[in-house]
Parts: structure tokens; sequence; C-alpha cells
């Protein structure tokens, strides 16, 4: 917690509407700990329930004040949100309960081939856990953690069987299990072996938060295969790194060591890094990009030129922020593609001067829907800095200041980079809900 900043409020309204973890106190009593994907929204939410049930109640009217962190992303809310459970085990934390005890996943080192399990506080109980067994939760359900360890494993492979068999596994043949312990053991194959410990300690380390290190890792993997050619194993491993950093919503991954549940500041320093190193030749507002606090990216979204939708979502100084998202559904009958809609929704977007004034706008598209908003960013009395993120490869569309517009490929892994992306994937999901809501007012399917 020593590494976790912590603020302290008495009025659930005066939360961020941002991803975190937050703790009800009674004076110097820790009453419970949850998790958010939207702050506000979730304690709003307790305030409302207490009304109606009785341990919410007891939580909010006995609660002095409350405290929050805001962390990068719901998957590191749950770990953080585990750890302090474990570590405090809050009174009110009984909605924890699945099949009436808590609910965690234990690994013993000491075992050759060591595989996690599930483990119940009861089965806990009765038995002294020893320095070799590496405990992980508790876990809201075993949905939940299913879910966890499924997204490790397609990431770094590891066996789940209670009996190592003399037969290869079902999940060793679609890589979810290699190398499998079955053949390991078969063979004899240290080096197997050996392989087999090292990526149940990478597993244990993604358990603990120290993600970073890990991705590190099999990035140098991809590396060296790409290296020596072994195009094949660099795809593979480029594959599982992709999806296991979307799966976690873009969390950004450093060299050191330590757990960083909240990397805001440095995504903004790494976006006005990233502009400035690559010299960018923008328009007169380029000097603002020192100080981005304010982020907003559009998407939009049709169904067989019906429901035609644009979204935008926002980030303020790092971290998104649902509390600020907008919905414009298009007006314009004749806003028949992705150009006219961008346009009249970031039109509508500009006039509005009751929200908060962007310092950088992103747009989900390349040169084409750059060049159509063009002419709108040009009548702005006070310049705002705009530019594309299109895709295949994922790459930065800069607007020039003789009217050009210039194309930059950012390492995939820079930190604002990833920001950026971020708010791409959020704006077109966003944008995607929204048209199947009206998608479905009109058909009634």
């Amino acid at each position: 917690m020593n590494q976790l900043s912590w603020n302290t409020i008495t009025n659930h309204k005066e939360a961020p509407s941002t991803c975190g973890v937050y703790q009800y106190w009674q004076n110097d009593k820790l009453l419970y700990i949850g998790k958010a994907i939207n702050l506000r929204a979730r304690l709003a939410g307790h305030a409302q329930n207490a009304k109606l049930d009785d341990k919410e109640r007891a939580i909010v009217g006995s609660a002095t004040e409350i405290r929050y962190t805001e962390v990068d992303s719901e998957f590191l809310a749950l770990l953080l949100e585990a750890s302090l459970i474990r570590g405090h085990m809050p009174p009110y934390n009984r909605i924890w309960k699945d099949d009436k005890t808590y609910l965690y996943i234990l690994i013993d080192v000491s075992d050759p081939y060591p595989r996690p399990r599930f483990a119940r506080a009861h089965e806990l109980k009765s038995t002294h856990l020893s320095n070799s067994q590496k405990l992980f939760g508790p876990f809201p359900n075993t949905q939940i953690a299913e879910e966890v360890l499924r997204a490790i494993r397609r990431l770094i492979p590891f066996c789940m069987v209670k009996n190592i068999g003399v037969h290869s596994c079902f999940y060793s043949k679609i890589g979810l299990c290699d190398p499998c312990p079955a053949i390991v053991k078969k063979t004899g194959d240290l080096g197997l072996k050996k392989q087999y410990r090292k990526q149940i300690f990478q597993v244990i380390k993604i358990l603990s938060g120290k993600i970073d290190p890990v991705i590190n890792d099999l990035t140098h993997d991809l590396r060296a295969a790409s290296d020596r050619q072994d195009y094949e194993t660099a795809l593979k491993l480029r594959t599982k790194i992709e999806r296991f950093t979307r799966f976690i919503s873009h969390h950004s991954f450093r060299e050191n060591t330590t757990i960083s549940y909240n990397t805001a500041a440095q995504k903004i320093s790494a976006i006005q890094s990233l502009l400035t190193d690559l010299r960018i030749n923008g328009p007169a507002c380029a000097g603002r990009l020192t100080d981005i606090r304010r982020i907003e990216c559009f998407d939009a979204s049709n169904s067989s030129m019906h429901d035609s939708v644009v979204s935008m979502v926002v980030s303020t100084n790092g971290l998104v922020d649902r509390g600020q998202y907008r919905r414009f559904k298009i007006k314009n009958p004749r806003a028949n593609n992705d150009f006219d809609r961008l346009y009249e929704a970031i039109a509508r977007r500009l006039k509005n001067k009751s929200w908060d004034q962007p310092d950088l706008i992103v747009i989900d598209g390349g040169t084409p829907q750059l060049r159509k908003l063009q002419p709108l960013f040009d009548q702005l009395a006070t310049p705002i800095f705009f530019l594309g993120l299109a895709k295949h490869p994922d790459h930065l569309v800069i607007p020039q200041t003789d009217g050009s517009f210039k194309t930059l490929q950012p390492d995939k892994f820079d930190l604002g980079f990833r920001h950026l992306q971020e708010l791409r994937d959020e704006a077109h999901r966003f944008a995607n809900s929204y048209r199947k809501i009206l998608q479905t007012k009109r058909t009634g399917i």
C-alpha cells in the first residue's frame, strides 16, 4: 500500500469517474474494500443501495470517510482489491464469499511441476501454508478466477490437472499446456522441466501484479526468435502479447519490477514526448501539447446506413474518464459516410462551450478523415491539435502547417501510443454499444 496514492473524501460525489479501488473507513477502522470501473458511479450505487439493504446501510452509515486510489485497468483493480482484502479482511467484505467461503488461487512451487489450483478458505484454515505455497485472492467467484487464469494461460501455458498422467492432455494439443508435464516426465528432459518451472514463476509474477518484467521477457524471446529467422514462433509470441495486453486494457509496461497500478502521469508525459521527439510540424496550437490534460477520441458507427452514431470518449490526466463520455445520434440524413458523420458530431461538440475544452483530439481514421475535418478545425479562434490513429498496422497521421499529412509509426510499446490505442478501442466499443441500442429500438429485436 505504500506504493499507492490514496485520496480521502467524505461525499461519494467528490470521487472521479475513473477505474480504481475504494475503502470505507470508520475513523481508524477499515470497514469495506471494493473495486470499480467508475468510482463515482459505484460509490453512488452503495449510497442508493443503503436505502434498501441492511448491510449496505451499515457500511455507508458507519463510514466517516472514503479513501480511493485510481488504477490503470479493471484487471489491476481486481488484483489490488484481492491483495488488500487478503491483508486486512474487512468485516463487511462477506459479499466476496462464494459457496460461503473465500476463493483463492494456490500454487505450490515445491512441487516438481507446480500447477495453479483453486482453494477455499475452510481448506486453507485446516492446512498450514508453507513458504513454498503462493496464495492469490480472494476472488469474487469461480467464474472471475477462471477468467483470470484463462487469460494468463493464453499468454503463458501451464498445466492444471490434479494428477499428471502418462499421456499428454487435451490442452497440450491446443497449446495451453506446453511443455506438458506428462511428456516431460516421460522423456526426462531436464531442459523442458526447467522451461515449465520458469513459466510458472512468470504466472506468479502476473498474479502478484508484476506484469512488466514478464512482458519484457516475452518480448526478448520474440526478438530472439526473429533474429534466428524463426518467424512462426515470433508471430505466435507477438499475437499472445498483444492479446494479453488488450485483455488488461492496454496496461503500460516498463522495465522496472515494481507493481504499478496507476501510470497516468507517465502516459501523459509519454504522449508529450512522443509528439515532441518526432518533431511534429503541427499548427500554432502545438505548443499547448506541453500541458495535455484532456484528450477526446471520436469514432463513427452505423448499421446498413441506419442508426448512424458517433462516440466521444475522454481521458483526463491520463485516466479514462467515463463520466465525460458523450454520444451523438447523426441528424443529417445525407451524412451517408463516416467522413460526414464525424464532421457533424465534432462540429456539434466544438460548439458546446459548457464542456471542458480538449487539449488533443484523436480521430479513428487516417488522412481521408483528417482532410475532411481540417476546415472545421481551421475555423477555430483557439486552435486545437488533432491527429488520426489509423489501422493495419496502427500508426499516427499528423496534419502539417502546409496542408499535408505526415504518417508516423511509433514503437508499439510506447506508453503514450498505447494510451491513444486504448482510447481508440474504447471509442469503437462505445459507438457500437449505442448503435445497437438504437437498432434494437428501431427493429424491436
